[in-house]
């Protein structure tokens, strides 16, 4: 399997990194987010506040998605941890700009 490449990405939707910008396919692309977290969670095992899922969220993209949590962060954010995190399946983001090198493997 190539690097960053797992059973859950493909060409087309490629492996999250944290600190990674991507962009909502349903939103402006004027507002990018930043990827805090990738826990091994499933759109449909996820839970958010209200106890609904990541899936039940977004019905027009697979409950087998993995979930990605992240914040809209702007020029002004002082501290990250702060920020509401939201959660959202893998195939709804898309990458803008990889802050990792993916020749240097994984860590």
């Amino acid at each position: 399997m190539m690097a960053g490449k797992t059973p859950d990405t493909d060409d087309e939707h490629p492996q999250f990194h944290v600190g990674d910008h991507v962009h909502d396919r349903e939103q402006d692309r004027d507002a990018p987010l930043v990827v805090v977290a990738t826990p091994a969670a499933r759109a449909d095992e996820y839970q958010c506040n209200d106890a609904a899922t990541v899936a039940e969220y977004n019905e027009d993209y697979p409950a087998d998605d993995r979930v990605v949590e992240a914040v809209f962060a702007r020029r002004t954010t002082v501290d990250i941890d702060r920020v509401q995190r939201y959660a959202y399946p893998r195939s709804r983001l898309q990458l803008e700009t990889s802050v990792h090198d993916q020749a240097e493997g994984e860590d």
